[in-house]
């Protein structure tokens, strides 16, 4: 636990390199592995999810990076590899609801990359704020609008129920 602890406090933010952050969910999980049942296991899940949530808001920076720049196709992988990767990831919604529309400007040999993007929004994010355009966007594509997932509103409905807004000094400073 003390490995982790220590790359975790040489983390930098999501705009820096993230070496540090590689290391410490390599560490973080090894205990994890080796050790499920220690006293320390869950202190180490929540220090192991803050630093995929750095890892994760560093790639989506790129992708929305690129999608501002217009590469579509770049935007597209960064994206959806973000929610592959990281389906905790407080933007994961995001993330795939941006992976939806690069695709949709790549045009019609790209819909049902488009297509999965929204099924995904609905069925693993059913309270993200892009529910309802991700359902009419799936109507105009004539796709079957899949059911949320149980598992997955019960999740989201606990990470909202427990959300702990960052302070000043959290915002400025990293996670």
């Amino acid at each position: 636990k003390r490995i982790c602890d220590i790359h975790v406090r040489q983390m930098e933010k999501a705009d820096r390199d993230s070496n540090q952050a590689l290391r410490a969910e390599q560490e973080c999980r090894q205990l994890l592995v080796q050790f499920p049942n220690s006293k320390f296991a869950p202190e180490a899940e929540q220090t192991l999810r803050n630093i995929q949530e750095v890892l994760a808001e560093a790639e989506y920076r790129v992708g929305v990076f690129y999608r501002s720049r217009g590469s579509y196709n770049a935007a597209a992988n960064r994206l959806g590899g973000v929610a592959d990767q990281y389906p905790l990831f407080s933007k994961a919604a995001d993330s795939l609801w941006y992976e939806g529309q690069s695709y949709q400007k790549l045009g019609a040999p790209f819909r049902s990359q488009e297509a999965d993007s929204l099924i995904r929004i609905v069925r693993d994010y059913p309270l993200s704020q892009w529910v309802d355009e991700a359902k009419a966007r799936l109507q105009e594509l004539e796709v079957r609008i899949p059911d949320a997932d149980p598992a997955a509103l019960a999740r989201q409905q606990f990470d909202l129920d427990n959300r702990v807004r960052p302070g000043v000094m959290g915002r400025t400073f990293g996670f």
